[in-house]
């Protein structure tokens, strides 16, 4: 790739070689347009005249210049030289020639010579009006370099700037866009190659072709592509992904009539003036208009259910009022009725007996509490409680009789009528809820608990068990929490003594501080019911289930509705909870991202259901809930999936299916009424659990089974079974789950929602119908709004898709397919697929043995692999199927940057550049960027190239030239899709009006403000050669000086994208400026940085150029005001000129003498002979700007002398302060003040110096700048013009 770099640079220095050789001079050879007497007046007459006038300065030795006037031979040789003649005539109308000290010539001669000169240029540009000057070769300037570079990339880099180009010079009429002040170096050659590697390394490869990004990192490239589909996201949904639909359904309320009316273009009607989404008020109106087919079942079933839910809702207040007053008994009696009878602190590893004799009543209680020390770790306590009758029937009352019953309630009653209840008293007592039939893999540890701890727990079996610690067999142990004890009480079945005896002892010695207990008697017998009522309130009530049709509910508090929304809204709200589960943020390992959705259904009805558990013991359990007659459960394909080991179907394994069958008591593929079922199938009684225990495998066996992995079979209900009757099943073989983590809880609860309703085949799908209608026309979320998941310890996708609601509900064919395409680039932009494969094995083997000791499901992303695998593949097939798009697209972008379409030998060059990187073994990323990188190096891109005219004489130029030389002007940047597209017609007037009218109001003008305005105004460059003295003016800081230097250009922006009348330039009552400037200049009324156009502003000094402060700033002296250098300026801004600076005169202090002011000092300055020629024209007009000071602000009146911003003419006009000026400048001097303007916008356009043939030219500009044209009308004088339409050959001179 180096060497075809080097090769290009040569073939660029050629180029620029070869282009030179048909640079024409400024004036071209032909036949002289002078008259005989023109040219024989000249020899008799003008001749000597001249060296008459002029030869004593201008003869064969001139002083102090190089101009010769005396040594032309004849009239064609000085016609020739038009620019010479216009600045004599020029200083001739001036009386500057000959100067005050020469031998002077009569008034009479003056006019012979001045009327010889004017017919002489008059004739010249006659007979060459039109001619579009000499063929110069220009390069793109920094700034049209750097807009160009913008407009192809999309993207602002201005590399001049980051590579440091040197600065451009200007030419012509001023501006930097004139070819002969364009030098090419050999370091800026080299420049440009870096830039365009610069530009390369920006390109972003595209599923479909490129874009381009401010930064080289793919990072960054990924970011920008999630910035766009976030921003596609926020235009329909809010910031949690939910759709507008309070917006839209106040439209349906407030628009019915007409939308029942006027139907399909209502709603796009009502959408349009609303402001909405027609797609999703189409939605909405349908489904709210929508009736269920079988709507006289619906009807009394919905009645039935509503029966139903009242009668659970009456139920749901008797147990609320029940807990209400057993709760009220417990916090009045609980703690004054509390008695201790025994307490201690068990050390670690110890053992405390204790023995007590107590009188109670029948109901109250006893409890024995175990509390934590400083440290609660290590607690496992093991408790030996006994409680006999020292009178009576002597009964015993013992925890050993809980070992066996610990899990057959919280409270439990044994046979002696005591009710032993396990509780947490931190502050009052609350039930141990949580029911575990197996803890740290062992089915013989069963428990109650709040959470992980605090925690009743027995070891059932006959040996002990070694877990955290070992736990002695058939043995009742406790396990308080952090601050939080744990308590077993007993309530008393008796009135009488009892003997209180037991030890509790610590089980899990571990250097710590042991723990202590307390034995207390509770003397107040309405407790023990209290306590009753309160732990048999069950936690859960009957689920009514859900209506019928949800949206038949909806649609009646719609239709009922007026204006108000809080009804409709509160009952779609109250569905969709019990429909929907948000589950972003729910987990703390893997979740959403990882296959988790972040918006899950529940109350699923399903006729097959796909039901799985964890699997981590090979101990599994089967059940369906609830029980009901008649109701066959089928189980089809029990397996295993996921994990580390290939699924495995136990009815398919022989040993295991065996195996299986022995230890259920069922076989596969046998149906209990003889009925078919599929072979691998097993089928169970609704309500009855089976129980496979495996535990006891062979050791190859159990190997086969590779757990912990999911437990699966596809559950359905036999069709002999009842249509009414729907189950809920459950695969449990694992304990323990839940919490923050992934892994859901393993233990059958009938009411949990996640668990689908299995039911009859044949009803399945109207069953179903209701809730997926609703779920499909109000879904909480229409799209997951993070798309990065950031809920969880690790992700091993590092993008989540979901926006299947947004798609239908929101997106016509064209949202779609926007939101596909960002999609899309977004993930091959960031390369998802292939970082995929490292995240997930890095998460499989982190959560296969976590750090924390959590226990998460790492066999669930295990079941991606293969996805990822498969994304991986497609991945790169589709890079390899993108190359072509792209290369197609760096062709597209070559067409744009050399601004015409390529030849075929143009294209194959570039594709052959590409492929011979590719087969020296350079990857396409890089090839692709280099072959960009030389069509940014080609002089095709770096210069305004243009073909000769062919004949003798001017022709017009193609049709891309000319576009481009619009734009250029324009924009000063490359043509836009819509100018290319309209060029073969751009030589038609009409359509050159189209297109400039259209492009001013475009915002790329601002090349325009730059590059012509500001220059004009001398203050391009203002930022970097504002020249102010920081030690005078403190106040002149960046943000002043940056808006200083904005202001030109933000008003030029407002004169031509508005197109404003052209003379608005010179007295417009008006500023465009923002809060820094307002200050500065002392405008009220201004806040905010943004700028903006305020009128009524002569009061301020401001209004047209006068009041620019940048301008103002810049012809000024480093730490004071300048007349001279202001009057000067605005000497040349009439389109006068000024002769050099005579040698030898001192300049003026930067700072006055004490007691004399800048006009003091400037006056005595004029008073010098050899300055006073000039100055009596520049100081009147620098005098009246002396109201402001050196940084553009008005000065107070106490900074001025009486007379200070005062001027006399040497035609004795007076003029006072700016106001008076102004008042000169848009009256007596307007229209030469516009005829400058106008020549140097020519200049401007035409890209040179303005020549004799284009008098013609520059008079209709002017005429129509004076006649209150506006700068369309300005620019169209000139764009239709033959010098801005037409080129001239390549070698000869044009001919008129």
């Amino acid at each position: 790739m180096v060497g075809r770099f080097i090769a290009l640079m040569a073939s660029l220095a050629l180029f620029c070689g070869a282009l030179t050789l048909n640079v024409q001079s400024e004036e071209s050879a032909g036949a002289s347009p002078l008259t005989v007497e023109q040219r024989e007046s000249f020899e008799k007459k003008i001749n000597p005249l001249l060296a008459k006038a002029c030869g004593n300065c201008h003869g064969k030795e001139p002083k102090d210049n190089d101009l010769d006037l005396t040594s032309f031979d004849n009239a064609h040789t000085i016609l020739a030289k038009p620019k010479v003649l216009g600045d004599v005539a020029e200083r001739l109308r001036l009386g500057d020639m000959p100067p005050k000290d020469a031998p002077q010539i009569s008034e009479a001669e003056r006019e012979l010579l001045l009327g010889w000169i004017n017919s002489a240029l008059d004739a010249e540009a006659a007979a060459r009006a039109g001619d579009p000057g000499p063929v110069t070769l220009r390069r793109l300037t920094n700034s049209e370099y750097d807009n160009a570079i913008r407009d192809l990339t999309g993207v602002d880099m201005r590399p001049t700037r980051v590579r440091e180009f040197p600065t451009d010079s200007v030419g012509g009429e001023g501006f930097a866009n004139v070819g002969d002040a364009m030098p090419v170096t050999p370091e800026l050659v080299e420049r440009y190659h870096q830039t365009a590697r610069d530009v390369a390394a920006r390109v972003v490869l595209l599923p479909t072709g490129i874009r381009f990004s401010p930064s080289t990192e793919r990072p960054d490239w990924a970011e920008e592509a999630l910035v766009s589909l976030r921003s596609f996201h926020a235009r329909y949904a809010g910031p949690n992904g939910e759709p507008p639909l309070a917006a839209h359904l106040a439209a349906t309320l407030k628009h019915r009539d007409r939308l029942t009316r006027d139907g399909s273009a209502g709603i796009a009607a009502v959408a349009a003036e609303e402001k909405l989404n027609a797609t999703y008020l189409a939605a909405l109106w349908t489904g709210l208009n929508g009736k269920a087919s079988e709507q006289a079942e619906i009807e009394a079933q919905t009645k039935q259910w509503q029966e139903k839910a009242a009668q659970i809702e009456a139920e749901k207040q008797r147990r609320q009022a029940a807990v209400q007053s057993a709760r009220q008994k417990i916090d009045s009696r609980w703690g004054a009725s509390k008695r201790v009878l025994a307490e201690s602190k068990v050390a670690e590893g110890g053992s405390v007996p204790f023995e007590q004799k107590v009188t109670v009543q029948r109901g109250e209680l006893l409890l024995l509490t175990v509390l934590p020390n400083e440290n609660h770790g290590a607690d496992s306590t093991l408790v030996e409680w006994a409680l006999r009758e020292t009178t009576g029937e002597q009964r015993t009352w013992s925890l050993a009789d809980l070992v066996p019953n610990l899990l057959k309630g919280n409270p439990w009653s044994d046979k002696h009528e005591a009710r032993w209840s396990f509780l947490e008293t931190t502050s009052g007592p609350t039930f141990l809820t949580e029911r575990r039939d197996s803890n740290g893999g062992r089915t013989e540890l069963k428990s109650w608990s709040l959470g992980p701890e605090p925690s009743v727990f027995v070891n059932s079996g006959s040996e002990p068990v070694p877990v955290w610690t070992t736990l002695p067999a058939r043995t009742f142990f406790v396990h308080p929490g952090q601050k939080r004890p744990v308590a077993v009480a007993w309530t008393s079945p008796i009135k009488g003594e009892l003997l209180v005896t037991g030890r509790v002892a610590d089980a899990h010695p571990a250097g710590l501080d042991g723990v202590a207990f307390e034995l207390s008697h509770l003397a107040a017998p309405e407790l023990g019911q209290a306590l009753s009522d309160l732990g048999n309130v069950p936690a859960s009530l009957p689920d009514p289930g859900l209506p019928p049709d949800m949206l038949a509910i909806v649609r009646a508090k719609w239709r009922a509705a007026t204006t108000d929304l809080a009804p409709v809204l509160a009952e779609i709200k109250a569905m969709q909870d019990q429909l929907f589960q948000g589950n972003y943020r729910r987990n703390a390992a893997l979740a959403v991202g990882n296959g988790f959705p972040a918006w899950e259904d529940l109350q699923r009805v399903v006729a097959r259901e796909r039901v799985q558990g964890a699997a981590r013991e090979q101990l599994f359990r089967m059940v369906a809930l609830p029980a009901q007659p008649e109701t066959i459960v089928i189980w089809d394909r029990l397996r295993l999936e996921g994990g580390d080991g290939p699924p495995l179907v136990f009815a398919d394994h022989p040993e295991l299916r065996k195996i299986i069958e022995q230890a259920s008591g069922l076989a596969f593929g046998q149906h209990p009424q003889g009925r078919t079922v599929p072979k691998s199938a097993l089928t169970t009684v609704a309500g009855a659990e089976i129980v496979i225990d495996l535990t006891k495998l062979p050791p190859d066996l159990a190997k086969a089974l590779t757990l912990p992995r999911f437990l699966r079979a596809d559950v359905s209900l036999d069709e002999a079974s009842p249509e009414t009757a729907s189950v809920k099943a459950f695969l449990i073989a694992a304990t323990g789950g839940g919490g923050n983590l992934a892994e859901p809880v393993a233990k059958a609860t009938p009411g949990d929602p996640h668990a689908a309703q299995i039911v009859h085949p044949r009803v399945a799908a109207v069953r179903a119908r209701p809730a997926e209608q609703f779920r499909a026309l109000f879904p909480p979320a229409v799209l997951f709004q993070p798309i990065i998941p950031r809920d969880a310890q690790g992700s091993v996708f590092l993008y989540r898709r979901e926006d299947e609601p947004l798609r239908r509900l929101l997106l016509d064919d064209a949202g779609r397919a926007e939101i596909n395409r960002l999609w899309s680039e977004l993930e091959f932009v960031s390369e998802q697929a292939l970082a995929t494969p490292t995240a997930y094995a890095g998460l499989v083997q982190y959560y296969r043995k976590p750090n924390d000791g959590a226990r998460i499901m790492f066999f669930y992303i295990q079941e991606f692999e293969e996805q990822i695998k498969r994304e991986e593949t497609a991945f790169i097939a589709a890079q390899a199927a993108a190359e072509p798009k792209q290369l197609e697209s760096l062709l597209s972008f070559a067409g744009r940057a050399w601004r015409r379409p390529l030849e075929a030998n143009e294209r194959e060059a570039i594709l052959a550049s590409y492929r011979a990187d590719r087969n020296d073994g350079v990857k396409h990323d890089p090839a692709f960027r280099a072959a960009l990188a030389r069509v940014l190096s080609s002089p095709w891109f770096i210069y305004r190239v243009e073909r000769p005219a062919t004949g003798p004489r001017w022709q017009p130029v193609s049709a891309n030239e000319l576009a481009t030389r619009l734009s250029f002007l324009l924009w000063d940047s490359i043509p836009d899709d819509e100018l290319r597209a309209k060029s073969a017609k751009l030589h038609e007037p009409v359509e050159m009006e189209t297109q400039l009218r259209r492009m001013l109001k475009d915002g790329r003008m601002r090349g325009m403000a730059e590059e012509f305005g500001a220059r004009w105004l001398g203050v391009r460059d203002f930022v970097a050669n504002h020249g102010r003295s920081l030690k005078h003016f403190p106040e002149f800081t960046p943000a002043l000086r940056d808006s200083l230097a904005e202001e030109p250009v933000k008003y030029f922006e407002d004169l031509l994208m508005n197109d404003r009348p052209v003379a608005d330039v010179i007295a417009a009552d008006a500023v465009v400026i923002n809060d820094v400037l307002a200050r500065h200049y002392g405008i009220p009324g201004v806040t905010g940085s943004e700028w903006r156009r305020v009128e009524k502003v002569a009061a301020y000094g401001r209004g047209g150029f006068l009041g620019f402060g940048a301008v103002i700033a810049k012809q000024s002296a480093a730490a004071r005001t300048s007349p001279i250098k202001r009057g000067a300026w605005l000497v040349q801004v009439l389109g006068e000129r000024l002769p050099k600076t005579p040698p030898d005169v001192p300049p003026l202090p930067e700072t006055p003498p004490p007691g004399l002011s800048v006009r003091e000092i400037t006056e005595r300055h004029r008073q010098d002979v050899k300055c006073s020629g000039c100055h009596v024209r520049i100081d009147p007009y620098g005098m009246a700007m002396e109201r402001f000071d050196a940084i553009g602000r008005l000065r107070l009146a106490s900074e001025l002398k009486p007379g200070d911003t005062k001027g006399t003419l040497r035609d004795g006009t007076e003029i006072d302060d700016v106001t008076g000026l102004r008042n000169y400048f848009a009256g007596p001097r307007r229209e030469d003040l516009l005829r400058t303007l106008a020549r140097k916008l020519t200049g401007y356009a035409l890209g040179r110096a303005v020549m004799t043939s284009d008098r013609k030219l520059v008079d209709e500009v002017t005429k129509t700048m004076a006649g209150g044209g506006r700068w369309s009308d300005a620019l169209l004088v000139i764009v239709q013009s033959e010098q801005f339409r037409c080129i001239r050959p390549s070698a000869s001179g044009a001919q008129p």
